[in-house]
């Protein structure tokens, strides 16, 4: 029985001393964490000046460059080995290889492109240098808005909600009507527009239409009277607008990443072209490129009798990306707030986005005001 437990006393006292040191009793090998440990590098010794730029409100759809002076505070040259955007939303001017002496700088020159939609937006630009590990880090960020903001930004829908209110207000604290929203007439909580006078701010009810995921919508807009938005898109957030809502972009390796163009005010007779941008996608071989004639358009065309859709060219990004330039116009005759689809046709497959806009007779004018005269 003494020979039993002095054997437990020495292993005991074997584990406190092995543990700590990182070794497993079991195999005595390295934990991993503390190989990891190990084989940590220090950050390269660089600075960014600023470390973050930060354009605050912008329109949405914006083109917004920056400039980062990446600055060798070490002693001995820095060769950068790759600079990496965190999205495809920002372009980088290309360093790498390039080689930075002790106390000199180089620009990092980066473009941020804001999606069409309101929404907060940012973006990083990752900085590895040779014989370092761990990256150096530039960032960008934006607010899209237009001059009338919705809070929430979306229409949250998931887990069977079914209806909600959201608030529209003016940024400029001026006055406006609201024509309609979600293509009906507003439901307004607490105002009613046949007795009480014009407001900068409203609270509206929602309600998600009870379809199928093949006809649910992927935005619900709001119609003003205000010249300079007429029109305000929220993504609803449902179980069908997310990867139910295009089920084929694997099959055909390309899809829509903003799928909305707000085409804005038009009148009889007056076009548009929109840029809608198509993205390479094959996430089960990690974006290998294997049909690429994936982007090759042949064709665009409306799905609704209300707008006429026409292909206008191509203009080339990435070699994933490219956008579709299309012109977009009301039908003659057709006014009020349009929610129509447009498809786009590939040598590998179709795909659908939406347009929205406010069409109008050449008869109707615009107040100084920014309210629409009939």
């Amino acid at each position: 029985m003494e020979t039993m437990t002095l054997m437990r006393s020495l292993l005991f006292i074997l584990l406190i001393h092995l543990i700590p040191m990182g070794i497993s009793p079991v195999n005595a090998s390295p934990v991993p964490f503390l190989q990891s440990q190990q084989q940590t590098t220090p950050p390269a010794p660089v600075s960014i000046e600023p470390p973050m730029v930060n354009f605050g409100k912008v329109k949405p759809g914006s083109k917004l460059p920056a400039k980062f002076v990446i600055r060798n505070l070490g002693l001995q040259p820095l060769t950068i080995k790759s600079v990496v955007p965190s999205c495809k939303c920002t372009d980088v001017n290309i360093l790498a290889g390039t080689v930075i002496a002790p106390n000199a700088s180089v620009e990092l020159l980066a473009t941020l492109d804001v999606p069409g939609t309101p929404g907060e937006k940012d973006a990083k630009v990752f900085l590895t240098f040779e014989g370092y590990g761990a990256p150096q880090m530039a960032m960008l960020k934006a607010d899209a808005s237009l001059p009338i903001r919705v809070t929430p930004a979306y229409i949250d829908a998931l887990k069977a909600v079914v209806e909600g209110t959201i608030v529209v207000a003016s940024d400029d604290g001026k006055p406006f009507h609201i024509l309609s929203a979600g293509g009906i007439a507003p439901r307004f909580v607490g105002f009613d527009p046949a007795k009480d006078a014009p407001k900068d701010s409203y609270t509206l009810r929602w309600t998600v239409p009870n379809t199928s995921c093949e006809t649910m919508p992927l935005w619900w807009i709001v119609e003003t009277d205000r010249a300079d938005c007429p029109l305000v898109a929220m993504r609803i957030r449902h179980e069908c607008t997310g990867s139910k809502a295009d089920p084929t972009k694997a099959d055909r390796y390309w899809f829509i990443p903003e799928p909305l163009a707000v085409a804005g005010r038009l009148g009889t007779g007056e076009s548009i072209v929109v840029p809608m941008v198509i993205e390479h996608y094959n996430p089960k071989e990690r974006g290998k490129i294997i049909r690429p004639e994936w982007s090759q358009v042949k064709s665009v065309r409306s799905l609704s009798p209300q707008i006429t859709a026409t292909l206008e060219g191509l203009r080339p990004g990435n070699k994933d990306d490219v956008a579709v330039l299309i012109r977009i116009a009301p039908v003659a005759g057709v006014t009020g707030i349009l929610y129509a689809p447009v498809e786009i046709e590939t040598a590998t497959g179709k795909g659908v986005f939406a347009v929205s806009m406010q069409a109008y007779a050449k008869s109707e004018s615009v107040s100084v005001s920014g309210n629409k005269k009939e």
